[in-house]
Parts: structure tokens; C-alpha cells; sequence
């Protein structure tokens, strides 16, 4: 990719998803898609829809778009591992509460079934009302059976201009309502507002998938924890015998090691995307200056009590994660030493068998050169007796016996001599 290229990306990428004005009453409806790597069906419905309206598809590397139609704004986004519908619908105006169609898929005219049946999994459906003032008597009771919720959770905003009320549930139609009152909010400030919610509500559901795999793999770490700390166990004892055997245990180290592995190759992206989206979701929260709202429980309060429980999971579950590799790591360098002392321990006998057996090697060749040096005089002295027969021995005045026997240490010398001279030679070339 060359430079300039690289540059037009970056930049894009901060206006990826740039938020637009929100004025008067309404609501911003999302629909969020857990997909793979592969978005060419989940695209293609997509603009099958855009075509049936005649607006422009949507190009297959776009990561955002957004689409005016009369009565709607439809937009699409892309992220890491979800994708999003959106609807909006703005600029209706009441002076207090929330529209009469507040909440109803039946009354907005919106192609809400149409986003439902996307060819992908529905992670979470979210439905944020836009309202004006909040009527006087807001009270926890109303909120309640306004947002079908079994719990409500709300704050004044943006420095007390506006009130925000989550329901953290799901209603009888499948979303997590959220009720917005507009007291002295600017178009522009709406419009940020709207999007730090939607996108608070995104990621607190996002964040608590880590939960599920932790539940998930949860109980096979905890039984490898116990073989691990069984096998270290063991391993102690077999150290301090002279004669430990290591082999069972390094097969069950390895076995262990390959389960450790498995489950780290299922939740280190899991686990590091929760703590990405606890970031977000906390700068989310901190973006919309939530303050007291008299007679609610907060929405800061609500979610460290509900979420901290299961996020600290994740995180506790990750630190057993590291921790046991770790352990693991310890126990197969202890039984890595322990079987090269073995080995070592092995060099040692066998060095001092093969010292034994060269020893005996030494004394038989030693035993044999005597011999040799006897049998090669014995056949010498006979080869001077083959050479003196013919002579005139007797009358030299000598004997053939005695002439033989003379010669034995004079052949048994040079044999020697010779027989020194090769091992001489061979101590050299070595």
C-alpha cells in the first residue's frame, strides 16, 4: 500500500461514522449483527433493499452509510465483528413526553421486520426515543411501564439539559428501550448524545459476551488447574528420589499444556475485546456528564453493580489463564532439568561401562601382542633352524639346538621392536 493511500485511510477512518444533528422528537432505532469475516450476504441483502427503494447500493468496502428516505434515515455500519442497522426518524414536535407512537413497530412505519430476518445473527436491538421536556410527574413507577423493563436506571445529562432513562431489558418485542427528554439540548449536542447512547447500550452487551466464555471454559480451567497442581505435586516427590521416573509425568504436563492452549485460542480475543468495550463504554458514560436524577437509581451505580460481577469474571478469568501458563511453564522447565540430570545420570553409566569395557580391551590386546610377539620368536627360531640345517654346523664345533636357542631373545627382541614401532606410529596418527 503505498503512502499516500495509507494517509486517505487513516484520515477516512476518523469520519468513519461521523453523527449528524438530531432536532425535535423521534427515535433512533438499531439493529446489531454479529457476523464473520464474510459480509458479502449480509451486503447484498442490504442493497437488494436499497435497489427496491432506488437509492444507491452500498459500496462492499464502505464501512458506513447513510441513506435519506421521506419519513426515515436508514444507515449502515461496519465494525470489527458486528454490523449495524439503524433508523432514525427527528424533527416532530411536542412539547412534553414522548410521541403517541412511542415504542409501538406497529405505528412508526418503519421496515423493522424486514432489518429483523437480515441473514445474520440479531445480537441486540435497541430503541431510543427522542422526546421533548419531561412531563412533570416522572416517577420510577411510570418509567417502569413506559419502558416494559423490570428495572429503570436514569440520570440528568449534559449538565441537567436533558433526562435519560435505560431499561437494560429486553420488551415483549425484542428491544432494550432507552427514553430521552430534551429540556434545552442544541441539535448538534442531541446528536452526540444519541449516538454516546446507542453506542453505550452496543457495547455494555458486547462487553458481557467475555461472560459467556468464561462460563463456557471456565470449568475445564479449573479442572486443569488441578491436574497441574497434582502433577507439580508429583513432580516434587519424584525429584527427591535418586531413581524418579519423569516420563508419565512430562506425557501428562504435554496433555495438559495442549488443553491450556485450546482454551486460550478460544478466549484471548474474547477477553481482550470485553476489556475493549468496558473502555468504550466507560468514556461513553463520561462523554454524557450523567448527573443525580432524584428518585432513580443512576445509571453509573446500576451497571457497576449489575456488570462489575461478570467483567470482573473476565478479568479473573484471564488472570488464571496467564497464571497457569505460567505454572505450566515452571513445572516443564523443572521436569526438563530433572530428565537432562536423568540423561546426564545415563551419559555417566554408559561412559563408565564403555571405560570398563576399553579397560578390558586394553589388558586382552596387551595379553594377545604377548602372545604374538611369542608365536612370531617361535616361528623365527624355527626359520633359523630351516636356515642353519645346511651348514657345517658340527664342524664349526656347534649345535643346532644351541644355535636356536640363541637366537630366540635376539628375534624375540626385534619382534618386540616392531611391534613397539606400530603402536608408536598409531599413538601418532591418533
Amino acid at each position: 500500500m503505498t503512502q499516500p493511500n495509507l494517509r486517505r485511510i487513516l484520515s477516512d477512518e476518523l469520519h468513519a461514522r461521523a453523527f449528524h444533528d438530531f432536532d425535535g422528537a423521534g427515535r433512533f432505532i438499531r439493529f446489531v449483527f454479529l457476523i464473520d469475516h464474510d459480509a458479502a450476504s449480509f451486503l447484498d441483502y442490504v442493497n437488494a433493499f436499497l435497489q427496491a427503494e432506488e437509492s444507491v447500493p452500498i459500496a462492499p468496502e464502505s464501512k458506513f452509510a447513510r441513506v435519506e428516505f421521506d419519513s426515515y434515515a436508514f444507515r449502515f455500519e461496519r465494525h470489527t465483528e458486528f454490523l449495524s442497522l439503524s433508523f432514525i426518524q427527528k424533527g416532530r414536535v411536542i412539547r412534553s413526553g414522548l410521541l403517541p407512537e412511542a415504542f409501538d413497530p406497529e405505528a412508526v412505519g418503519l421496515p423493522l421486520e424486514w432489518a429483523k430476518a437480515a441473514p445474520a445473527t440479531l445480537f441486540q436491538a435497541i430503541w431510543l426515543e427522542v422526546g421533548a421536556k419531561p412531563p412533570r410527574a416522572v416517577n420510577d413507577a411510570k418509567m417502569l411501564a413506559t419502558l416494559d423493563s423490570r428495572a429503570v436506571a436514569a440520570n440528568h445529562f449534559s449538565d441537567g439539559a436533558g433526562q435519560l432513562h435505560f431499561a437494560f431489558d429486553i420488551d415483549s418485542a425484542g428491544f432494550s428501550r432507552i427514553a430521552l427528554f430534551n429540556s434545552d439540548i442544541s441539535a448538534k449536542r442531541m446528536g452526540r448524545a444519541v449516538q454516546r447512547v446507542v453506542e453505550l447500550e452496543t457495547y455494555r452487551l458486547l462487553a458481557l459476551l467475555g461472560f459467556a466464555a468464561v462460563r463456557d471454559n471456565g470449568k475445564r480451567l479449573g479442572e486443569i488447574e488441578d491436574a497441574v497442581g497434582k502433577l507439580t505435586n508429583e513432580l516434587a516427590e519424584e525429584i527427591k528420589l535418586p531413581d524418579g521416573k519423569v516420563e508419565n509425568l512430562l506425557s501428562t504436563l504435554t496433555a495438559q499444556a495442549a488443553d491450556l492452549e485450546e482454551i486460550y485460542s478460544k478466549t484471548s480475543y474474547r477477553m481482550a475485546a470485553t476489556k475493549a468495550y468496558e473502555s468504550i463504554m466507560a468514556d461513553r458514560i463520561s462523554g454524557l456528564r450523567l448527573t443525580r436524577l432524584i428518585g432513580f437509581q443512576g445509571v453509573r451505580g446500576f451497571l457497576n453493580r449489575r456488570m462489575t460481577p461478570a467483567l470482573d469474571s473476565c478479568h479473573a478469568f484471564s488472570e488464571r489463564l496467564a497464571q497457569l501458563s505460567a505454572r505450566i511453564t515452571r513445572a516443564g522447565d523443572l521436569l526438563q532439568t530433572q530428565t537432562e540430570m536423568i540423561i546426564q545420570r545415563q551419559n555417566r553409566d554408559l561412559l563408565t561401562s564403555m571405560n570398563s569395557r576399553a579397560k578390558a580391551q586394553l589388558h586382552l590386546q596387551q595379553t594377545v601382542e604377548r602372545l604374538s610377539i611369542a608365536a612370531v620368536t617361535y616361528y623365527g627360531v624355527g626359520l633359523v633352524g630351516y636356515l642353519a640345517r645346511p651348514l657345517p654346523l658340527e664342524s664349526w664345533g656347534f649345535d643346532l639346538i644351541v644355535v636356536k636357542a640363541a637366537f630366540v631373545p635376539v628375534i624375540a627382541f626385534l619382534v618386540w621392536l616392531a611391534v613397539r614401532a606400530v603402536r608408536v606410529r598409531l599413538d601418532s596418527a591418533e
